[in-house]
């Protein structure tokens, strides 16, 4: 054997033991498990020392502090708190409400609602309402998730220890966690992301000291490290859906645990098969339990009906009090009045009215719609197709499936009808208006005939699948002539349409949005008596099966993926996730008279963990080649712990980061903060790589500095994390990157944080003119009056009611609308600010005015509103609420 044969052989040995499935590093007493997925990691029985409870009990404090600091101010409703806290308030009065997340963050609200004392009045309609003049104790509400964000500081540390890593690595963390601007502001406001985050580190926390005790299989430690892990995926996926990204880093971690362990001869297949059976209860079985328990809890809070409640089926209906209660004749006869549902959306009933079509491409016919309750004129009469008779002589005659039919309108008595006209909401050639057409002894034609197409009945009911049956028959009407189903397209009608549901017939459409069910039938007076002179009595009954527990969690879990594939919005701070990562920009959340909050993370925190995550995968990548030439660099004697550890958290930092990349759905800088949580570890792990070989001073002197400088990023921008008051300059100064757009005119100095005289400057009594902005011509109306006077003032005011002394105009919320005063006493003015009056409790206060000076500027003031008033930045299209 050749001396240069002799000296690689130790280092192909290191090769090997640093990259083995299961290693011991000698100085630090870890034992590290790393596999080809780097998914595990795993350490020696690891124990609280005194150290550990003293540095627990600091760093909490400080997290305390730091969540809790200023936690009144602003003393307004602020960004999505107008969905969560109303949520919370319907919690407490037991009213149902829809939202596209799972209910555990916000039934955590309303407890802590119900305990700070609220009493569910309040409505959190709009952003800027003040809380204390409706006296709600928001204080209260916001502790909570300020609390839970103050917990995962401690969770660091715990999780950094059980990774095996020194006190002053865990404490450097913990630091991290604490003092990062992002998750300190959603962590002070009534928000979701504060409680998902806590759950997703306990999740994790727990999955770290549960590998810690892998020498004592089974006991009872092991066990309850192991369902509390479970426990905590379920919490997390029960606040929103992003909890959902624990499942695939545990699942990694665990086939490649149990991969590892089919190598183990001293293990028997039957203890194997035990090590599989425990993670399958617990990480599988508990997570879906706690899943399912928390909505069982969310729909037995909410027993009563509200205006969410259409949006379910009427199975879901059934089981709210005060809800749908359906009992109506089971077979369909002709000359039967019946209301037709849609069955697979939520969109209502087939519908017509007495108003014609106005679209330019359309008929001028009558139109027929979707509507979303059931009133009159939902009800249709079905008769037999144009020029064909039936035989009733032997009573009336029950309508089966591939018979052709009519539908004639009660109210108006026009017939449902179709012909080659393109409908309100699109050009498409397969797709076909639908009208009421008819008029005074016209027998109508054969546009008029429409097949009937039953796709299923329910196998409770026999003979629901071949004779038309109320509730139970599942069918699709086929136009005769044009061969298209009647379809719902879900979009929503102009207002000359009143905004209800376009439908319209469409050809080559998949059943889904084109399946119907009768919900009401009956004969009407003289058909029934007649049925019952044929001896047809006692007509049998239908009537909704309410659904179970899992019916009712299956459908609100559909609705919910329905919900977060349609929301594809266009919100002004909406950010895609490649621009997540270096923090190209923030959200707006609120603004108010020299300050306001900007969602903005630490940018040293974030841009550290974004290069830490780069480097491990660079350094992974260069030591997988390097080890195929059997060169392999220990790094100090850290390989195998920065593997395991720093490895783990990289797949979890990616697997809670590239699924975003995948969704087209309106998506927000909040959603990155699980995957930061654990960049920050990849962080702190990567530090104490550099530093593990170095003097003790030396390495303290770094992370002191790495402190340091973070705490010196935290306070330059706490001013926008606490809503803290401060000058234009230093604002101005603290835009880092071009990109980050808040809004300096808030701060002091700013045009908007001054304090202006109030319009009018003088006591005037000119005329006060409302003038809705959508009647308004700005090329005519605006500029007339601009030169009718140069010192006019438009206004564009957003979601609120202004009061002007003796001209009130209070035009309907949302609405835009120009507020005219005429003229103002006063030969040069700056600047206006209505100020309202803050009687109604509904009422924000306005965006700031600019002076027109001419026609031009007057135009381009239209539509102009406050960046750092932002309506929401959130997703619920049932409750007005446009997240994961």
């Amino acid at each position: 054997m050749d001396a240069s044969a002799a000296r690689r052989r130790p280092e192909a040995h290191s090769a090997k033991s640093a990259d083995s499935s299961t290693s011991y590093d000698g100085r630090d007493d870890v034992q590290i498990v790393t596999h080809s997925t780097a998914a595990s990691i795993s350490a020696a029985p690891w124990s609280f020392t005194p150290t550990d409870f003293l540095t627990l009990l600091g760093i909490t404090l400080v997290a305390i502090l730091v969540r809790c600091y200023k936690l009144s101010s602003p003393g307004e409703v602020v960004f999505d708190e107008v969905h969560f806290g109303k949520f919370a308030g319907k919690y407490l009065n037991g009213t149902y409400f829809y939202d596209l997340h799972p209910p555990l963050a916000k039934m955590m609200f309303a407890a802590a609602g119900k305990l700070a004392g609220y009493d569910g009045v309040f409505d959190f309609k709009s952003i800027g309402l003040n809380y204390a003049a409706a006296g709600v104790p928001y204080v209260g509400m916001r502790l909570m998730p300020a609390l839970l964000g103050a917990l995962t500081v401690p969770a660091t540390y715990v999780t950094a220890r059980a990774c095996g890593y020194a006190v002053d690595t865990g404490v450097l963390a913990a630091l991290l966690v604490c003092f990062e601007n992002g998750l300190v502001t959603q962590s002070r406001l009534i928000l979701l992301d504060s409680p998902l985050v806590f759950f997703t580190v306990l999740a994790l926390t727990a999955w770290a000291v549960f590998w810690t005790k892998q020498r004592e299989p089974f006991s009872c430690t092991w066990w309850f490290w192991l369902t509390a892990t479970g426990a905590m995926m379920g919490c997390a996926a029960s606040c929103k859906w992003v909890g959902l990204f624990l499942f695939p880093i545990i699942g990694l971690s665990t086939v490649s645990d149990l991969w590892a362990k089919i190598a183990d001869r001293s293990l028997s297949p039957a203890r194997w098969a035990c090590h599989f059976l425990a993670r399958a209860v617990g990480l599988l079985l508990v997570p879906l339990a706690v899943y399912v328990f928390w909505f069982q809890i969310h729909f037995a809070l909410l027993s009563k009906t509200g205006s969410a409640a259409g949006m379910m089926t009427p199975e879901f209906q059934t089981t709210l009090a005060g809800g749908l209660n359906v009992s109506t004749d089971r077979d369909v006869f002709y000359g039967s009045e019946i209301r037709l549902r849609t069955t697979n959306a939520r969109s209502g009933y087939l519908h017509s009215h007495a108003h014609l079509w106005q679209h330019s491409k359309g008929s001028g016919q009558q139109q027929v719609t979707i509507y979303g309750h059931a009133d009159a004129n939902n009800l249709w009469v079905v008769e037999p197709s144009f020029n064909r008779t039936i035989d009733e002589s032997k009573g009336p005659v029950p309508v089966r499936g591939g018979e052709a039919i009519r539908l004639k309108h009660k109210i108006t008595g026009k017939y449902l009808h179709s012909h080659d006209k393109r409908p309100a909401m699109t050009s498409s050639d397969t797709k076909f208006e639908l009208s009421g057409y008819g008029f005074k002894d016209f027998a109508g034609d054969s546009n008029d005939d429409f097949t009937l197409e039953i796709l299923a009945g329910d196998s409770r009911h026999p003979g629901s699948e071949e004779q038309l049956q109320a509730i139970y028959s599942r069918f699709r009407l086929i136009h005769r002539n044009l061969q298209c189903a009647m379809y719902n397209s879900r979009k929503k009608l102009p207002k000359w349409a009143f905004e209800q549901i376009e439908v319209n017939c469409m050809r080559n459409c998949m059943p889904r949005m084109s399946t119907w069910h009768v919900e009401f039938a009956q004969l009407p007076g003289a058909a029934a008596a007649a049925a019952a002179a044929a001896g047809q009595e006692g007509v049998p009954k239908a009537a909704y099966v309410p659904l179970g527990l899992w019916g009712k969690v299956l459908e609100y879990n559909q609705l919910m993926a329905d919900s977060n594939a349609g929301l594809t919005g266009d919100h002004p701070f909406a950010a895609r996730p490649q621009h997540w990562a270096w923090l190209r920009r923030g959200t707006a959340y609120w603004g108010g008279r020299g300050s306001f909050i900007y969602q903005l993370g630490n940018p040293l925190i974030w841009w550290g963990s974004l290069a830490s995550v780069v480097l491990f995968m660079a350094v992974r990548a260069l030591l997988f080649v390097l080890d195929k030439r059997r060169i392999s660099p220990g790094l100090g004697g850290q390989r195998a712990k920065y593997f395991a550890s720093a490895g783990f958290f990289t797949v979890a930092w990616i697997c809670h980061y590239a699924p975003f990349f995948l969704m087209g759905r309106e998506l927000f800088i909040h959603h990155m903060f699980p995957a930061l949580w654990m960049g920050i570890l990849v962080l702190a792990f990567t530090l104490d790589l550099f530093t593990a070989r170095v003097p003790a001073v030396v390495r303290m002197s770094v992370y002191v500095a790495v402190a340091a400088a973070v705490l010196y990023a935290f306070q330059t921008f706490s001013y926008i994390t606490y809503a803290r008051p401060w000058t234009k300059d230093a604002c101005v100064k603290a835009k880092w990157l071009s990109t980050w757009d808040f809004d300096c005119e808030h701060a002091i100095g700013g045009v908007r944080s001054t304090e202006p005289p109030l319009a009018p400057v003088a006591p005037v009594d000119q005329e006060v003119k409302v003038v809705p902005v959508d009647a308004m011509d700005t090329d005519a109306d605006i500029a007339a009056e601009a030169e009718e006077d140069v010192d006019d003032i438009v206004e564009l005011v957003e979601e609120a009611a202004v009061d002007v002394d003796d001209g009130v105009a209070a035009p309907e919320i949302g609405e835009p609308y120009a507020v005219i005063v005429e003229p103002v006493e006063q030969e040069t003015v700056e600047l206006v600010y209505v100020e309202p009056v803050y009687e109604n409790p509904t009422v924000i206060k306005p965006p700031v005015a600019s002076v027109a000076k001419g026609p031009e500027s007057v135009a381009a003031n239209l539509g102009q509103q406050n960046p750092n008033q932002m309506s929401t930045g959130s997703e619920n299209p049932a409750e007005g609420h446009v997240e994961l």
